[in-house]
């Protein structure tokens, strides 16, 4: 069962283009086109395994999934990108990542993507994720919304597994010095947790059948989870260095403030903080910036508060 589905990146895409058309620096522009396809890669990466998962768990009564969980804990910060519980509470943490052709792991388990005609270093996503497992495994130790079964609370067993696009070609190191089984493609997730569950038969298994608890408790502790869920909104034209950007009257013409000014008269549109009539355009403009102003329509002077 879906418990969460991912987040829209859509306001991020809009924000990040709207700002490639405005004044820039090339350096600027170089800066934000890189993040606006990042945004897009990751998301792509994060919907495309999201679809395998939600294709043979998400109806099931016996899994409850979790996409997209960010997670706030004493100054730290996890992005999960997917969870799956079971009703052993094995908790499957899943790191999704989108690169499109070659990924090689080194014997010393160090990560390199192949970009161009070479291959560059990139941050370990089983080291990511491991992080991720340890700040949760924490935050629910504290939050008790973790059950119990005969008055003992439930802990959950984490496995970290990452998800590469069934596109990419994966060198893996010889030998057996390095295990990088958790590393696979997002296709083969079902398998590869058959394989996992298979090692334990809860038919045959006396003792795992007593740890098995009901779906309606596995879906419960979920929703409480998924609750703790606090989406971060980005201020990018900080983030790149552009000036706060305010609506001016003087962006309209003439003619624009002589039609603005007939629907003054029919009270359209108002300012949420002085309730003063404002035009069209400026309540456009607010709401096409969200996040800085909260999806509601101010006037010129009350947009210098924010």
């Amino acid at each position: 069962m879906i418990i969460k589905r991912m987040d829209s990146k859509q306001e991020e895409v809009e924000q990040l283009s709207s700002l490639l058309k405005g004044d820039i620096t090339p350096n600027q522009r170089f800066l934000i086109e890189r993040e606006l396809k990042a945004v897009k890669n990751g998301a792509h990466g994060e919907k495309d395994a999201a679809y395998y998962i939600d294709f043979y768990y998400g109806k099931s009564k016996n899994w409850a999934i979790i996409h997209d969980l960010r997670i706030e804990y004493e100054d730290q910060v996890a992005q999960i990108d997917h969870i799956l519980i079971n009703r052993l509470f094995d908790m499957y943490v899943l790191e999704s990542k989108n690169y499109s052709y070659r990924i090689k792991i080194t014997q010393e388990g160090e990560f390199q993507a192949y970009y161009g005609k070479q291959f560059f270093g990139i941050p370990s996503p089983i080291e990511q994720n491991k992080r991720h497992i340890h700040l949760l495994d924490h935050f629910l130790k504290t939050s008790l919304i973790l059950p119990k079964r005969i008055g003992i609370t439930i802990r959950p067993k984490f496995k970290n597994f990452i998800l590469f696009s069934p596109k990419v070609v994966i060198t893996r190191p010889t030998g057996k010095k390095l295990d990088t089984s958790m590393i696979i493609k997002a296709d083969a997730l079902k398998t590869k947790i058959d394989e996992e569950v298979d090692k334990v038969n809860p038919i045959s298994d006396l003792t795992s059948m007593g740890k098995i608890s009901s779906f309606s408790t596995v879906e419960e502790m979920a929703n409480k989870l998924a609750s703790f869920h606090k989406p971060i909104k980005l201020d990018f034209r900080a983030k790149f260095g552009l000036p706060v950007e305010t609506y001016s009257k003087q962006q309209e013409s003439p003619e624009q403030a002589k039609e603005y000014q007939k629907k003054f008269g029919s009270s359209k549109f108002y300012c949420a903080k002085c309730k003063k009539p404002i035009s069209e355009k400026a309540a456009k403009f607010c709401w096409q910036n969200k996040s800085k102003f909260g999806g509601k329509p101010y006037c010129f002077n009350c947009q210098k508060d924010f």
